[in-house]
């Protein structure tokens, strides 16, 4: 490749020449004398074969080729300076970027809130948020390209370690019009298959999987209206009569803390949960904001699911 052979040096003097339009100005900027800087400009022409400057009564003036060359070089240069800056802050202080991932409602209800916390303590911290659910976490974590994820029950790759931190409840709910028409009677098996329903998924896997938990079995004939693969979506049909349907007990809190009256269908035994893990990729080194930003989160969330038992 063209670039290795590139000098860093005579990019860096290019820059300062252009800038200051005077190889006189350049040389004291850079430490260097004027011949050297000449030399520089000069051997760096031959390399690229191309004229970057014109002496014209004992100025340089920039060719086309060098005003081109020059924008590139100031963001390239520009760019660099701002990452070692980043890095030499990092040691100082808590600074530079944290890549996480996370399911669109738990990341909004739950860890948002905790992340907010952690920039009121360490403001350098840039967070950066890729939504999603356990296969597309997964990969993002197996190319590197996310420090750590919030997964929901998902088999992850052997690269990746996983430690629960959350029990999410999940929750049959309705509008409190849809429960009225639908008749207040005993909630047995006719009842609930007499109601309507919407769900995540066509196969109803989360909707039999809480009739399962707390009726023991999941050959229920469930009428279900519509499908959206989306909690929000779930939710607004809920909300508007369409159907009953599983919503993460943190979204239903937070709908009713807006004024949003939902009906809960409490069930038999204890609530179905949904255990969500922090995951990362095994041996991987973190930098010190993102370890913190890891440990603090974890702290957090734990706390907040223990809270919730209480």
């Amino acid at each position: 490749m063209f670039i290795d052979s590139l000098n860093l040096n005579q990019v860096r003097i290019f820059e300062c020449v252009y800038r200051t339009q005077s190889m006189t100005a350049a040389a004291r900027e850079l430490h260097l004398t004027q011949s050297g800087v000449s030399q520089h400009i000069r051997a760096f022409e031959d390399m690229l074969g191309a004229k970057l400057f014109d002496r014209i009564n004992q100025r340089v003036v920039p060719t086309a080729s060098a005003a081109m060359l020059y924008e590139n070089c100031k963001k390239s240069l520009t760019g660099l300076e701002d990452a070692f800056a980043e890095l030499q802050a990092e040691k100082n202080q808590l600074a530079g970027r944290v890549h996480v991932g996370m399911p669109t409602e738990f990341g909004y209800n739950v860890v948002i809130p905790a992340v907010a916390k952690f920039t009121e303590k360490h403001p350098g911290v840039r967070f950066h948020f890729r939504l999603g659910y356990g296969a597309e976490m997964n990969a993002l974590l197996l190319r590197g390209e996310i420090d750590f994820a919030f997964i929901d029950e998902f088999a992850m790759d052997k690269k990746v370690k996983t430690a629960p931190i959350y029990d999410e409840v999940l929750e049959l709910v309705a509008a409190p019009d849809f429960v009225k028409k639908a008749g207040g009677g005993s909630q047995n098996r006719e009842y609930f298959e007499s109601l309507r329903y919407v769900d995540f998924s066509k196969d109803e896997q989360i909707l039999r999987r809480w009739f399962s938990h707390h009726f023991g079995d999941d050959a229920w004939r469930l009428p279900v209206r519509s499908t959206i693969e989306d909690s929000q979506g779930v939710a607004r049909l809920v909300i508007a009569g369409v159907g009953a349907g599983i919503l993460p007990g943190h979204l239903v809190r937070k709908l009713e803390r807006e004024g949003t009256k939902l009906h809960t269908y409490k069930g038999k035994g204890s609530p179905l949960k949904n255990t969500v893990s922090i995951a990362q990729l095994r041996e991987r080194s973190h930098t010190r904001s993102v370890q913190t930003a890891l440990e603090f989160l974890t702290k957090e969330i734990e706390g907040a699911s223990k809270a919730k038992k209480n």
